[in-house]
């Protein structure tokens, strides 16, 4: 299972970066045909920072739509974002003191993600989105596989941290090791990679575009409201 599993991160590692650069290239030729790239900004304000900020992290827009979705969806968000970067710690050596001080947080996170995955399945289910593609339910699988195996590795089949970063590093530095565990691991391991690979990318440019959006939209008030 040893070689599978580096031949996978291998693999996937190539894949996740030709897509990176990829979507960065088809969506720079985008934005710069559509203007949003232009250094030409009359109305990128300190409030539509401010809203743009409020938007990214707070999900307002969901919030004054759908309370329950955004319920479910922010602490997702939030839970896992926790759970991410407690994870650095696998992929740092030494590791950062902040690394080493949200520990507890990502902690406690990890026990929350996977119910925030299972209320956010209920209520895809029960038809309060109806634009949901397969794809969505494909992703929610996959985290839901990835957080309980997680809980399932620290509660019951333990594995040996300090040999689980080794062989993390040691793939990233491409001095394989021997896979800690066993079975336990790579079935944690291997789903991880698999959000890897069909990660969604837009995430990575979500910034520009809401920022972009409020932009838009604040001068059409201004507009609006001069005639």
């Amino acid at each position: 299972m040893k070689i599978i599993l580096i031949l996978i991160s291998y693999l996937v590692y190539v894949i996740f970066w030709g897509r990176f650069f990829l979507h960065a290239f088809v969506w720079c030729r985008a934005s710069k045909e559509s203007g949003i790239l232009s250094v030409d900004t009359p109305h990128l304000s300190f409030k539509v920072c401010a809203l743009m900020a409020m938007d990214l992290i707070f999900f307002r827009r969901l919030f004054n739509t759908d309370k329950l979705a955004w319920l479910g969806s922010w602490t997702f968000h939030v839970t896992f974002f926790l759970v991410v970067l407690r994870h650095l710690k696998y992929f740092m050596n030494p590791v950062p003191g902040w690394i080493a001080c949200i520990q507890p947080l990502g902690l406690v996170a990890g026990y929350v993600l996977p119910v925030s995955l299972a209320y956010i399945f209920i209520l895809r289910i029960r038809g309060r989105d109806k634009y949901v593609s397969y794809y969505n339910f494909f992703l929610l699988g996959i985290l839901l596989l990835i957080s309980i195996t997680g809980l399932l590795m620290r509660n019951f089949f333990m594995v040996d941290v300090v040999a689980a970063k080794e062989f993390v590093l040691g793939i990233l530095a491409f001095r394989p090791v021997a896979m800690p565990g066993g079975f336990q691991f790579f079935i944690h391991f291997l789903p991880v990679l698999l959000l890897a690979l069909y990660l969604p990318l837009h995430i990575l440019t979500a910034p520009i575009v809401t920022m972009e959006a409020r932009r838009r939209e604040e001068g059409l008030n201004m507009v609006m409201h001069e005639k």
